[in-house]
């Protein structure tokens, strides 16, 4: 938080404030300082008028974004279980949301990551640790292979069918057999090139952008298969942001035998789980759930108590 927040948190928390004031250096940074007995000294962060607050769990402020992934997170593990969570819930309830849901979704989430890049540049690494580069190219070949699969059905059947008529249907649209790669793959394969050499959030989320369509335009069902490397994205990217959130404002924490770990070292230990199983999302999603076991924490009831408030 800014040193102007910090003030505002401490205020709101009922701390009298009268004799700190936020400072900029040469280089912008702010710190607070506080003036005591005529004397202005610098108020680190350890200092106790920020434990005191700290204490009572984190401040809320708007730089802490997708708070609302556990409340879906939960909800998914639920679904269609009968009141039960367990492993066989999460994906049943993705695939239930679509193909075309995957791709809409992985849009939007490049565009914000375009945004953040530059402005934000800690909110950026974390989710484009899930959805990056190696994401989208994988979507993309999966995408590829399976209008690959469509096309020979489309064409067996079309020759089949109408001996001499060499044109298929895609998306209310007839194209000939020998037209296929010049109007329907040429123009994919060139913006999965474009993501492929993106060296940037913007042109990431412009060659992705592209790519859905171009997609839109040849073929794009509820019930084509949702790529691997998407479910396992969004399987890190879920358990990652609910067990953040779960430290930061629901008292969770990590053990060590039967030690908690407590906010600060189960933070850190969560970092290092995200950076270690950043490519194996699935992993992640195990430690989230043995993690929601050892904290007692249940799912249903906890949904119930914020439906309650």
């Amino acid at each position: 938080m800014k040193a102007s927040e910090k003030l505002a948190a401490l205020k709101a928390a009922g701390i009298n404030v009268s004799n700190l004031f936020s400072m900029a250096g040469v280089t912008g940074e702010e710190t607070i300082a506080r003036v005591e007995g005529g004397k202005l000294t610098i108020v680190p962060d350890d200092d106790p008028i920020f434990s005191a607050i700290m204490g009572n769990g984190t401040i809320p402020n708007n730089r802490l974004f997708r708070r609302w992934v556990m409340a879906q997170v939960f909800h998914m593990m639920t679904y269609k279980s009968g009141g039960k969570w367990g492993p066989d819930g999460f994906i049943p309830a993705l695939n239930a949301k679509g193909f075309k849901y995957s791709w809409r979704m992985v849009v939007e989430e490049f565009r914000v990551q375009a945004k953040l890049e530059n402005n934000d540049p800690e909110n950026f690494a974390e989710r484009n640790r899930w959805f990056n580069k190696r994401t989208a190219q994988k979507m993309c070949d999966s995408y590829l292979q399976e209008l690959h699969n469509h096309i020979e059905k489309l064409k067996a059947n079309r020759l089949k069918r109408c001996k001499g008529v060499p044109y298929i249907r895609l998306r209310g649209r007839d194209v000939f057999i020998s037209d296929i790669y010049k109007k329907v793959l040429k123009p994919l394969h060139q913006a999965s090139a474009s993501i492929n050499k993106a060296q940037n959030a913007t042109a990431l989320y412009n060659g992705v952008a592209a790519f859905f369509r171009e997609m839109q335009r040849c073929w794009c069902e509820h019930d084509i298969t949702i790529s691997t490397a998407f479910k396992d994205a969004y399987k890190g990217a879920g358990a990652y942001f609910t067990m953040k959130n779960l430290i930061l404002f629901h008292k969770a924490s990590f053990k060590n035998g039967c030690i908690k770990l407590g906010q600060k070292k189960s933070m850190a230990l969560l970092e290092n789980k995200a950076d270690e199983y950043q490519n194996e999302g699935w992993r992640l999603f195990g430690v989230m759930k043995q993690f929601i076991e050892d904290n007692n924490i249940n799912i249903i009831k906890k949904m119930r108590e914020w439906k309650k408030k």
